[in-house]
């Protein structure tokens, strides 16, 4: 669309993490599929998905701390280890497939994942052990290669009829794992630039200064007395 240095595609920078961050706080999950559709539209694919993982990455940090005693053992190793191995697989797939696959790998999942959810009814069931090895490794795979990891594990959890109020601590270490890993093999392979890395930063200035803005207007139109 436009180069990705100009106002316009900063622009737009600021409004697609924003919309992933309301989107985000209203589902617990959600970011990433809203966000690197959106990035690859102006930026290059390539970067879009770095940019992501690196905001993801913070954006999951944030929030984990506060869920430790939330977070079930059993349902996070079993996405843990195999994510690890999905990772690397992932992140050999961003690099042999080029830009046209990138964004059709993106489509295609966005596309397939909004097909599942509306066409399955959900049944209760337990999240046996092959599922969550299953669920892991996807998420890594996707979380390595597209920046995307949390659709298998949430599309799990949502076929199984989890509770998703018990899931959500879990789900977002699993998260935090893979954008970690993912983070950390995309340095070394040297595609965390300082271009990168300077749309990161007014990433995340925008974001905190969009959410100042909010949190003082709402304050604002709740101290502000109503007119009978």
């Amino acid at each position: 669309m436009t180069p990705d240095g100009t106002a316009e595609a900063l622009a737009w920078l600021g409004s697609s993490v924003l919309l992933a961050s309301v989107i985000r706080a209203m589902t617990g999950w959600a970011f990433s599929i809203i966000a690197v559709p959106m990035l690859s539209l102006v930026f290059p694919p390539g970067e879009a998905v770095v940019l992501n993982i690196l905001l993801a990455l913070v954006a999951t940090l944030k929030n984990v701390p506060g869920m430790r005693g939330q977070i079930s053992g059993r349902i996070f190793l079993p996405l843990f280890f195999s994510g690890l191995v999905g990772t690397p697989v992932g992140y050999w797939l961003h690099t042999v497939v080029g830009e046209a696959g990138l964004r059709l790998g993106m489509g295609f999942l966005v596309l397939t994942l909004s097909a599942v959810m509306l066409l399955t009814t959900p049944r209760a069931r337990a999240l046996t052990l092959p599922a969550l090895a299953m669920a892991g490794l996807a998420s890594g795979v996707l979380g390595g290669a597209v920046g995307i990891a949390g659709p298998p594990v949430v599309l799990l959890f949502v076929l199984t009829a989890t509770d998703m109020g018990q899931a959500r601590a879990t789900l977002a270490l699993g998260l935090l794992t893979v954008c970690l890993l993912a983070a950390c093999t995309y340095w070394f392979g040297g595609h965390i630039t300082p271009h990168v890395l300077l749309l990161f930063a007014l990433a995340l200035l925008w974001c905190c200064w969009a959410t100042r803005w909010a949190t003082g207007s709402l304050r604002t139109t709740a101290a502000t007395p109503r007119g009978v």
